[in-house]
């Protein structure tokens, strides 16, 4: 069977990571039939039904209800990054405390990740969807009301457990609405979504975060401020994407394995309809095989509802061929590069802005010009911007007389720079693996970022540093993307989407322990966050030379 990996070649910012699970294993589909229209009436498969359906108004309209829910997910953990440096006095937050609201949702996303996938196969991809997006939008909204550090911290922690389901399963929803013909193709617009969302987010945040904005009641018990108006604001894709589905129905894919055929057939006669403009009741397929009985699927469903030990059991004996042998080694070594990968990414993506907010905030007058330019650890460790008592230690408890730390537009610009550059560089990287070789485009995109975190220091202006951030973001970013398909490369079919799964999953313990260690080793020293993140990216770099070739041929 071929696998169209050719959408793994593109990636984007957070938010890209677990799509690419799900694509591989809507993949697995049996092969399209071209015999659609005969009207015989003997039962079709489910890649023979959707192949009659075509593809036009109906499929172009779900494509459009997935884009809240793409943001949403993006919007989730990447908007606390803008609001860190302006909501720093409101919740007298240190830097290791923004370093656990950077955390919080991705510990939350790993935690909830077995039980969501369970429920998304046996209760259905569009209730799991709804439930999840309606769930995220009050605790954002309960977010934005909270008065103090620990709150948010809570609220963002459930809201990654929450999003852990919809995040993996929006796109395996997308994807049971199409055939083999039009599946990749989808895929891919639907990848560019978070993109998208990438650049609108740090124009929304520029547009509302350095407004004067607030009211308080309860005499100044309550405060609702500009940053609160963001967050608020940042929960409305889930609430659209929640809306978006009341006008979609359950996966079709889904329903005939639950042996709901009456139900799917109502779902392919709509589509038809609206793709073709033709009445639905010349649709040419008549009939659809019986995968499974639905008495038989009533009482499975019925036994797992109460033996959860057996759902994990189940879960077990999937992943179990992983830690043996002949995978044990490749499976370990993809792992453990991802990890690095993300950890990498991550890290330096949701610090950048509160970076930024300082590199701006740094008082040239007061410098002696004959120095030379100001380093980025000089800017960075300048006491002016820093709301510290005493103490000289970056990570010391504030006083109560805070004020808060201006916000250039200059960040906001800078991000949505990045933004934009990380796109197109990951858009071209599906050529330029084809002329450079996978194994060598993975070697420059660990090396390059690598140097580039080594080398922040010696930056000798600001639009120099930023292009530091920009090639660092991108080439992680398709470092991301470039395990996820050597990963699928090297696992048979019937591994591909667990491997793939739980390499994501680890990977986000990456991304939760990067945002916690940088603020306690950026106490320690200017240089050693970067040469501790720079540093796994070289190990990462010298693991991947030992990423075995492909077999050709893989059951």
């Amino acid at each position: 069977m071929t696998e169209k990996n050719e959408g793994t070649k593109r990636c984007q910012s957070e938010k890209v990571q677990e799509v690419f699970t799900i694509s591989f294993h809507t993949e697995e589909s049996q092969p399209a039939s071209v015999i659609v229209s005969d009207e015989s009436g003997s039962p079709r498969d489910f890649e023979e039904a959707i192949e009659a359906t075509g593809y036009g108004l109906y499929n172009v309209l779900l494509l459009l209800a997935a884009l809240p829910g793409a943001w949403a997910n993006l919007f989730d953990t990447t908007a606390i990054s803008y609001v860190l440096p302006t909501a720093e006095c409101d919740l007298e937050m240190t830097l290791f405390q923004k370093g656990l609201l950077n955390a919080a949702i991705y510990a939350g996303m790993f935690t909830a990740a077995f039980p969501w996938g369970v429920l998304a196969d046996t209760k259905g991809r569009k209730t799991l969807l709804m439930i999840g997006y309606f769930a995220d939008c009050i605790c954002n909204v309960l977010s934005s009301m909270s008065q103090s550090f620990y709150v948010i911290l809570a609220f963002k922690f459930f809201s990654g457990c929450i999003m852990s389901g919809p995040f993996a399963v929006n796109m395996t929803y997308l994807a049971e609405f199409h055939g083999v013909k039009y599946r990749s193709k989808m895929l891919l617009w639907a990848r560019l979504f978070p993109s998208l969302g990438s650049i609108v987010l740090p124009g929304l945040a520029w547009m509302i975060l350095p407004q004067s904005w607030s009211f308080s009641l309860f005499d100044g018990v309550f405060v609702y401020n500009s940053w609160r108006i963001f967050i608020l604001i940042c929960s409305l894709p889930a609430f659209l994407g929640f809306l978006a589905l009341i006008f979609f129905p359950e996966s079709p894919r889904f329903l005939m394995s639950q042996g709901r055929n009456d139900e799917a057939m109502k779902v392919f006669k709509k589509m038809y309809s609206m793709n073709t403009g033709k009445p639905p009741e010349t649709f040419p397929v008549k009939e659809l095989y019986l995968e499974v009985q639905k008495k038989q699927v009533e009482r499975t469903s019925s036994k797992s509802s109460v033996s959860v030990w057996e759902k994990t059991r189940s879960g077990w004996s999937q992943i179990k061929p992983l830690f043996h042998k002949p995978y044990l080694s490749q499976f370990v070594l993809m792992t453990t590069i991802q990890f690095g990968g993300l950890l990498g990414m991550n890290t330096l993506r949701l610090w950048m802005p509160q970076l930024f907010t300082l590199m701006e905030n740094f008082n040239y007058e007061n410098r002696d010009a004959s120095l030379g330019p100001a380093t980025l650890c000089e800017m960075l460790t300048s006491p002016e911007p820093l709301n510290t008592t005493d103490s000289d230690e970056w990570n010391s408890t504030m006083v109560n007389a805070c004020v808060a730390v201006p916000i250039h537009s200059r960040v906001y610009i800078n991000s949505i720079i990045i933004a934009v550059t990380t796109v197109l560089g990951c858009t071209l990287a599906g050529s330029l693996v084809n002329l450079v070789g996978k194994k060598n485009l993975l070697l420059l995109v660990y090396v390059a970022p690598a140097a580039c975190s080594f080398s922040l220091n010696w930056s000798p202006n600001s639009n120099v540093t930023l292009a530091i951030f920009s090639i660092y973001l991108m080439f992680t970013s398709i470092a991301v993307t470039s395990i996820i398909s050597f990963t699928v490369d090297l696992m048979p079919t019937s591994l591909r989407a667990t491997a793939v799964s739980l390499t994501m999953s680890i990977g986000r313990i990456g991304s939760m322990i990067g945002n916690l260690l940088f603020p306690l080793l950026l106490s320690t020293g200017c240089m050693v966050p970067f040469i501790f993140v720079g540093g796994f990216l070289l190990v990462c770099f010298v693991l991947s030379i030992f990423i075995p070739k492909p077999p050709e041929k893989l059951m």
